[in-house]
């Protein structure tokens, strides 16, 4: 890790009409850190991560991402994405696209290749995430760990200078799990910035360089996780790691 602070949040607040989800959250994720995101279902975690984009409008507080306050007024928030990766649960290819167009669509698009280009990089990626055969085929062919590897290929074209994941391995079958885990453990070793809202303890414990347990909106702790597995400190996450350790 670098010590360069790349994403911060200072007191972010999001409502749901009146239903308050995130209470004032304030953190920094430096470059080349890997922070895991835990917590109970609804406890916020997911909104939290799609804030650091702008996916969902914060109500309250700021995001900060290099250097710069993203929900001031006039942002172009595209432009912002452009360096922010994300990667849902639900892979999101698109259907009637070749997986090779699938990765090439956004760099194209944008003008920030050419599309030889974008092919020479997508070549590149799906050697990198295991699929160098899959260019012509179509999301219905891949098995859903294989269109995992291919939505981190997507994002990963766009050179992004982080990426968020949320909940990457819950669609999958226990089986496939391992190998987007695995992508993702090389992704880090490269020294990617990654925040990760998981499931996936396992995942947490070994690759994360800090993680944080997230409940009714707030940060109740966060620490590494050597420390934050074995020593916790805060009752409610005592209670939350008895029942999924």
């Amino acid at each position: 890790m670098s010590g360069k602070v790349l994403l911060e949040t200072k007191e972010l607040e999001k409502k749901f009409g009146d239903h308050q989800v995130l209470r004032g959250i304030s953190t920094k994720i430096c470059q080349g850190e890997v922070v895991a995101i835990i917590g109970p279902s609804g406890c916020g975690k997911s909104t939290f991560l799609r804030s650091l984009n702008l996916l969902e409008t914060p109500t309250g507080g700021s995001v900060i991402f290099e250097g710069k306050e993203i929900t001031a007024p006039g942002t172009d928030v595209n432009r912002i994405r452009q360096k922010i990766g994300m990667v849902f649960q639900q892979f999101n290819l698109f259907a009637n696209l070749s997986i090779q167009d699938n990765i090439t669509l956004a760099p194209v698009k944008l003008g920030l290749m050419s599309k030889e280009e974008a092919q020479r990089r997508a070549k590149e990626l799906l050697e990198r995430v295991g699929l160098p055969d899959k260019a012509d085929a179509y999301p219905a062919m891949l098995s859903g760990g294989q269109k995992q590897r291919i939505a981190i290929a997507r994002s990963l074209a766009m050179n992004p200078d982080v990426m968020l994941f949320d909940e990457p391995t819950s669609a999958l079958d226990p089986e496939m799990v391992g190998e987007v885990l695995g992508l993702m453990k090389d992704l880090a070793a490269d020294g990617m910035t990654m925040v990760v809202v998981t499931h996936e303890m396992g995942f947490a414990r070994e690759v994360a360089s800090r993680v944080l347990f997230i409940d009714e909106g707030v940060i109740c702790e966060e620490n590494a996780p050597q420390e934050f597995f074995e020593h916790p400190k805060n009752q409610r996450l005592r209670y939350f790691l008895s029942k999924v350790l």
